[in-house]
């Protein structure tokens, strides 16, 4: 396995030498330069490496020596080791004595800069194998549950959970956002809940089910901390429960749904439950059946009227309450009835009369939707 590339050599190499005002090479397990402060050695045979890496051990080279030797100048040659295995080698430019007390500091660091970079690669070969296995939760993947458990069980996680799908759209959307997001919460999450990226630069968290409030806050403090990644706004979808992995293709698209009713019908909340939208999206669901939508003609009328439309959005907001509706409108009892018996006139529908304002509910929001 190649442990040092040249990106990460050249990355030692610059880290080391914002620190130490020497020049560094860096060297492969073949002894080649891979990384230097002198771009041009890059490639280059490198002799004392060579040493190194046959001894295991630092070697030290002066100005007689490094003449004898192809590709060298003075300095000190340190094996870089990784899981107790030498990977590479480290080298300082300059007399032995004047720069001997930084060596080991040198190799220290060019093998924290190695292991580091093994860690993160371990932590983003997770991420993508978890991310994965949430598209296939989903999307009815074909793939069967005995295969999708034993990836997860791989994980460490276990399969067999309730659990809520909670989408995360930044917005604007992009997969940079998405990966911004991912790194700003990954520790926030539980150790059962999967985090994954859709196609669409979503964000999809699948979460064992909390009390609602609970669940509120939570999705809130990711919101936030999501938004102070990207320096942008956040929009939060909450499915409704799935029992069982049958049911999170569902879960996912309730949340979806959410956001899609909640920022057009609630733009002041940010953070949306199915469940507080389950009579809309029925709504929605029954209107987008019909291929022509001339049921929904009675309402043109009141489309250009804004004062009446706002009053009717009111209306069903407070459940007709008349005292919540014109403490909220600022206006008098009276002018609400009036308001009320213009709708009814232009339209044919009576709010007043529970089945006509569910007709005029649904008319609304089809037009907000248009």
């Amino acid at each position: 396995m190649q442990f040092l590339t040249t990106e990460l050599a050249q990355e030692m190499v610059e880290r080391t030498m914002r620190i130490l005002q020497k020049n560094i090479n860096v060297m492969n397990a073949d002894g080649v330069i891979i990384g230097s402060g002198e771009r041009n050695r890059i490639g280059q045979k490198h002799d004392g490496a060579r040493l190194v890496l046959t001894s295991g051990d630092s070697v030290e080279i002066d100005q007689e020596t490094s003449l004898r030797l192809e590709g060298v100048r003075p300095g000190i040659n340190l094996p870089i080791c990784f899981h107790e295995q030498v990977v590479g080698v480290i080298g300082i430019t300059g007399e032995p004595e004047d720069i001997r007390h930084h060596a080991e500091l040198v190799k220290m660091a060019a093998e924290l800069v190695l292991e580091q970079s093994f860690l993160l690669e371990r932590v983003q070969w997770r991420q993508r194998i978890e991310s994965e296995i949430v598209n296939q939760l989903i999307s009815d993947s074909d793939i069967g549950d005995h295969q999708l458990k034993n990836r997860t069980a791989w994980l460490g996680m276990e399969l067999d959970k309730p659990r809520t799908a909670i989408v995360f759209q930044p917005v604007p959307s992009s997969e940079d956002a998405v990966h911004k997001m991912i790194h700003a919460i990954q520790y926030d999450k539980n150790s059962d809940d999967l985090l994954g990226m859709t196609f669409r630069h979503e964000l999809v968290l699948l979460r064992q089910p909390i009390l609602d409030h609970c669940l509120k806050h939570e999705a809130g403090q990711l919101k936030r901390t999501m938004e102070r990644a990207i320096e942008g706004q956040v929009l939060v979808g909450v499915g409704t429960v799935a029992d069982d992995i049958s049911r999170l293709p569902l879960s996912f698209e309730h949340a979806r749904d959410a956001i899609r009713l909640g920022k057009i019908l609630g733009p002041e909340e940010g953070v949306y439950f199915f469940e507080s939208y389950q009579l809309e999206s029925l709504f929605m669901m029954a209107g987008a059946a019909e291929e022509n939508r001339r049921w929904t003609d009675f309402y043109k009328p009141l489309i250009q009227e804004a004062e009446l439309t706002h009053t009717l959005k009111i209306y069903i907001e407070e459940g007709g309450d008349l005292q919540r509706i014109v403490d909220r409108l600022y206006i008098h009892r009276n002018t609400l009835r009036y308001r009320l018996d213009k709708i009814q006139t232009l339209t044919g529908k009576d709010p007043r009369h529970v089945k006509q304002l569910m007709e005029l509910y649904l008319a609304q929001l089809m037009s907000q939707f248009d």
